[in-house]
Parts: structure tokens; C-alpha cells; sequence
């Protein structure tokens, strides 16, 4: 069974592009040893094809080659907070529109040429002083949300998990820079999204 992890640095987090192998050090890595954990029986590949600082726009112009030509049997998805980013550090929007009819596009394309089934994770953020961010960004996870009721078969809804952990914990136990995650959170999100991929392996 293949099981693909698409996104952005959140995803690639320091893999070794040079080997197609390499999942990285973060959640993918996480999530991965622990769904082999969970299925000894299964012979499985993992495929990590996040790539830092990606937008939905970029996932378009390597999508045939790092998804659909992949075939993954699973596919889990996470994009968006450098769609939200860009606004405020180089001022270089993705309007809320552009964003959805990406996310569609991306979608289409794995449903009319795999027969993969679909994680979508929900971007997130763990700021403490966020609220200009979020003025953006929740326009965006509302957006992902409506593609996600019509394409996905999971959903993790992470913006709302990391909220209820920064309620367990401060939240630089789990980010020290608001979006990448460290040692604590690359661990607590892993566990997460192994529950939700083995959702799909079960189901």
C-alpha cells in the first residue's frame, strides 16, 4: 500500500530531496512508523512530496509528476498557511477564491486519475499574537472545509487540535515560531494523523 504526504515545509520538514525515500523529521516520519506499528501485516510505502514554502498554485505546476503520477492508495493533503503567509510577509495575496478553485483543481485531477482515497488535514497556526493572520486565514480553512466536504474521505480538523493543545500547554511547547512544529507537537500531530490514515486503511 502507498501512502503519499503532500504539503508544504510543514510536511517536508528538512527531508532529503535527493532521496525520494526520505520522510523527513516531522509529523510524516511520526505518522509513518507508527501506521506500520499498527498494520505488521501490511507491506507498505511512504512518500513524503512536501515541499517548504508552497502554495496551492505551486502544488498545481508539480501535481502530475509528485501525485497523480505516484498512484498513492492514500493520499493525505495539508496547504494553505503560506497562501495566508505571503499577504504579510511579501504582500503577495492568494485571494480566498484562488485558494478553492486550486484546492478543486488538485482534487479533480486525483479523482478523475487515481483511485487514491483522500486525508485532508486543516492548516493551521499556533500564534499567540495572530489575530491579523487570522483575519485571512480563517476565510481559508473555511475554504478547505468546503472542498473537504466534497472531496475528502477523512478529515483532520488541526487548527481546532492545536487550539485544544495550547489550552494543554503553552503554545511554544509545540511551535517556536507560531507555524513549524517541534519536538512535541511534530509527535502529537503525527498520532493524529496515523489515527485518521489508518481510518482509511481500515475502512
Amino acid at each position: 500500500m502507498k501512502i503519499l504526504f503532500q504539503g508544504d515545509s510543514l510536511t517536508e520538514c528538512n527531508r532529503d530531496k535527493s532521496n525520494p525515500d526520505d520522510l523527513g523529521n516531522g509529523y510524516v516520519a511520526v505518522a509513518s512508523r507508527l501506521i506500520a506499528q499498527m498494520f505488521p501485516d501490511k507491506d507498505f510505502t511512504f512518500i513524503n512530496r512536501g515541499v517548504g514554502g508552497d502554495r496551492t498554485w505551486n502544488l498545481l505546476e508539480r501535481w502530475q509528476e509528485d501525485t497523480i503520477d505516484l498512484q498513492p492508495d492514500i493520499l493525505t493533503l495539508m496547504i494553505g498557511v503560506n497562501d495566508t503567509w505571503r499577504r504579510y510577509d511579501m504582500n503577495d495575496p492568494t485571494s480566498v477564491e484562488d485558494y478553492e478553485k486550486n484546492l478543486r483543481k488538485l482534487l479533480d485531477d486525483v479523482k478523475a486519475h487515481t483511485n487514491a482515497k483522500l486525508l485532508m488535514i486543516e492548516p493551521f497556526m499556533v500564534h499567540e499574537d495572530e489575530d491579523l493572520w487570522r483575519e485571512d486565514f480563517y476565510l481559508k480553512i473555511n475554504a478547505f472545509r468546503r472542498v473537504a466536504k466534497a472531496y475528502a474521505d477523512a478529515y483532520l480538523p488541526m487548527d481546532g487540535l492545536i487550539a485544544m493543545m495550547c489550552v494543554e500547554a503553552e503554545p511554544k511547547h509545540w511551535s517556536l515560531d507560531g507555524i513549524h512544529l517541534i519536538e512535541a507537537g511534530i509527535n502529537r500531530m503525527g498520532e493524529y494523523v496515523a489515527k485518521a490514515v489508518a481510518s482509511l486503511i481500515e475502512g
